[in-house]
C-alpha cells in the first residue's frame, strides 16, 4: 500500500531513530498513559507501547509522515483495538467453555413428571391400607424390611409380599395409563 500514501514497515530508515528519540523524550509518558487508560493490565500496556515503537521504527519512509506524534498514537490505537478484540474473543470462548449445562428439566418433562406422580398417587390410593403403609415406609421413609416388620407387627416375609404386591400394582397402572 506504499503507493497510496501510507508508510510501509521495513528495516529502520535513516532519521527514524532521531525522530523516535525526540518522540520518546517528549511524549513517551503521554503515550503510555494513553494506552493504560484503554488496557486493563500494566504488562499489556507496556507490551503495546513497545510494539508501537517497534512498528514506528520499521517505517520505510518516515519522512512521508507529516505528524509523527499523531501517527505514533494512531499505531497505538490500532494495537489497542487489536488487543481488545483478542480479549473479547478470548472471553467469549471462555464463557462458552465455562457455561454450565442446564440440569433443569424442560417444561414438558416437568408436566410429564407431575402426571406420573399423580398416577402413582392414584395407584397407591387403590392399595389396601397395610400394603400402602409398607410401600410408603420403604420408598419414602427408606426403612428396611426388618424395621417395617417391627413397626407394623408383621413378619419380614409378609413385608416382602406387600412390597411385591404394591410394586406390581403400580407398574400395571402406569403401563395401562401410557397405552
Amino acid at each position: 500500500m506504499e503507493g497510496k500514501g501510507r508508510p510501509t514497515l521495513a528495516a529502520p530508515a535513516a532519521g527514524v531513530n532521531s525522530l523516535l528519540e525526540r518522540l520518546l523524550g517528549d511524549r513517551s509518558g503521554d503515550l503510555l498513559r494513553y494506552i493504560r487508560l484503554r488496557v486493563r493490565a500494566e504488562s499489556d500496556a507496556r507490551d503495546i507501547a513497545q510494539d508501537t515503537y517497534l512498528r514506528f521504527i520499521r517505517l520505510a519512509k518516515p519522512d512521508v509522515i507529516q505528524n509523527p506524534e499523531a501517527y505514533l498514537f494512531r499505531i497505538a490505537a490500532n494495537l489497542i483495538w487489536e488487543h481488545q478484540l483478542r480479549q473479547r474473543q478470548h472471553e467469549q470462548h471462555r464463557v462458552v467453555e465455562e457455561e454450565p449445562v442446564s440440569e433443569a428439566p424442560a417444561p414438558h418433562q416437568i408436566a410429564e413428571s407431575s402426571q406420573i406422580a399423580r398416577n402413582v398417587q392414584d395407584a397407591l390410593a387403590e392399595l389396601a391400607p397395610a400394603t400402602r403403609a409398607v410401600i410408603v415406609m420403604h420408598l419414602r421413609d427408606r426403612m428396611s424390611n426388618g424395621d417395617i416388620a417391627q413397626r407394623l407387627g408383621i413378619s419380614v416375609s409378609m413385608v416382602k409380599k406387600h412390597k411385591t404386591k404394591a410394586l406390581e400394582h403400580c407398574r400395571r397402572r402406569l403401563r395401562d395409563q401410557h397405552r
